[in-house]
């Protein structure tokens, strides 16, 4: 959610007090990130469509985007030298709003990440707070996002939203993916994933972004480093070794105590270590799965 941040706080991408920054992400040999482009729920979906426009042209004019530190990429093959990547998604596709030839355009502004939910129910369809499914607009719009190419996403569906999200994509021949959601089992809330699904985006053949809010790890009152392993066992245990990654929702939400910005990702991978994973398994999660799927489906 950094852009959101950015236009909100005036705040630059490359030294900024956000969780995400340039400057942090320099000590990766390899960088990549999706940029997710939330709008302000409290808005109508008519504003949140002019949020969206606001958000986009204040990052495209951003200093590190003008001067080539990083780079905003629509396939994988854009991705030069060392900038850092940057693809664009939109998470709550609420704005939407009815207006079919709006897929269209998210697709020609650069989005290949589309997160049809976000919260409740709007003319997409039910969120994970909601036991309502997708609208015939939503169905629509997100057979047409498929058909243009645009990744789908079930992070903050309902499960009703999921299955036919899950459908959709399987007519299109293309995998789902959950950028940012945890194990079901390992803590019970609804904007996690079932066992059914975890199942179905690995035999597609998708991925599952690791989300790190504290509120998606445990229930426990100081969530860390270490809650985020139990997930990552959990995920291992349903073969997801060649689908996980890191979804982060960095500047998107509350963070544990030791995981508050892209630096101390050196300390999750050390304590991934110390716990008994592979160099192999690390460089799998970090970078490798997303690599591998972004340049098959991208």
């Amino acid at each position: 959610d950094t852009p959101y941040l950015m236009l909100r706080n005036s705040q630059p991408l490359f030294c900024n007090n956000l969780a995400v920054s340039l400057e942090n992400a320099r000590k990766f040999k390899q960088y990549a990130q999706v940029m997710a482009l939330w709008t302000d729920n409290e808005l109508t979906n008519e504003e949140g469509w002019v949020q969206l426009h606001r958000m986009l042209e204040n990052l495209k004019s951003d200093p590190a985007l003008q001067d080539g530190r990083a780079r905003l990429c629509t396939a994988a093959k854009d991705r030069v030298g060392d900038s850092a990547s940057l693809f664009l998604g939109v998470e709550d596709a609420r704005l939407l709003n009815g207006r079919l030839e709006r897929v269209d355009e998210l697709y020609r502004l650069g989005v290949r990440i589309l997160t049809p939910l976000w919260s409740r129910s709007t003319c997409i369809g039910g969120s994970h707070n909601t036991d309502e499914g997708l609208t015939d607009f939503g169905c629509a719009a997100l057979c047409r996002a498929a058909e243009l190419g645009i990744l789908l996403d079930i992070s903050h569906a309902s499960e009703r939203s999921a299955e036919q999200i899950l459908a959709i994509s399987e007519r299109h021949r293309r995998p789902v993916i959950a950028s940012h959601s945890n194990a079901y089992s390992v803590c019970p809330v609804s904007r996690n994933l079932k066992e059914e699904q975890i199942d179905r985006i690995v035999k597609s053949g998708g991925l599952i972004g690791l989300n790190f809010y504290g509120a998606f790890l445990t229930r426990e009152k100081d969530p860390s480093i270490e809650s985020i392993l139990l997930h990552i066992d959990h995920f291992l245990s349903r073969g997801a070794e060649s689908v996980l990654a890191l979804g982060g929702d960095m500047d998107g939400c509350e963070l544990p105590r030791d995981m508050k910005t892209l630096a101390s990702l050196p300390h999750l991978a050390e304590r991934m270590l110390r716990h008994g994973y592979t160099e192999a398994l690390i460089h799998k999660i970090f970078y490798q799965n997303a690599n591998a799927f972004f340049m098959k489906y991208l």
